[in-house]
């Protein structure tokens, strides 16, 4: 091993780019083999260390998300359901009723899909970096009344405001009382 090949190991451990260091031999191979220029092989070898990143992005607005499973479209069978318009589904996964600030509300009995379909247009924003949250309205609801018995009603308050999508699941599953309805 040279030394110039050494210090470049040592530096890459030391920044902690891992994913250069896991290719580097490889892309140092494929610089000699095709006659890359230094540019082109630093973008390249950058590149697998961007693409950890934003793969490590996703997985984490998912996980923050807090999703009941990881279900997405792809996986929803609209044959065993198909009174559910599968266009629209798709277009909602677009986002594009977040840039017109409208709302979606899924009506339904129980066992057709929408919490499927809602958690799978969260994975959807999620993985576009679109700062989204999922929660039982239930869970809702009992985290605001404990929230206004700490005198804490206002922050908590800001903190479901501050996601761009609220998924609230099971509204109307269980009764709400008067004061809860508030």
């Amino acid at each position: 091993m040279n030394s110039s090949y050494s210090k470049l190991v040592k530096n890459l451990e030391y920044l902690k780019l891992k994913q250069m260091l896991v290719h580097l031999d490889e892309t140092i191979d494929f610089m000699t083999n095709n006659q890359l220029s230094f540019t082109e092989t630093l973008i390249k070898l950058t590149d697998y260390e961007i693409d950890m990143k934003e793969v490590n992005m996703v997985r984490s607005m998912v996980k923050v998300g807090a999703f009941p499973h990881l279900k997405e479209i792809k996986d929803f069978d609209f044959e065993f359901q198909p009174s559910i318009n599968k266009q629209q589904i798709l277009d909602f996964a677009t986002l594009r009723f977040i840039e017109q600030k409208e709302n979606i509300v899924f009506l339904g009995t129980s066992g057709v899909g929408k919490t499927h379909l809602a958690t799978s247009i969260g994975i959807a924003a999620a993985k576009k970096r679109t700062s989204t949250y999922f929660i039982k309205c239930n869970d809702l609801i009992m985290n605001l009344k404990k929230a206004k018995l700490e005198n804490r009603l206002e922050n908590r308050l800001k903190h479901y405001a501050k996601y761009k999508l609220l998924i609230i699941d099971e509204i109307g599953y269980l009764p709400i009382d008067a004061e809860d309805a508030k």
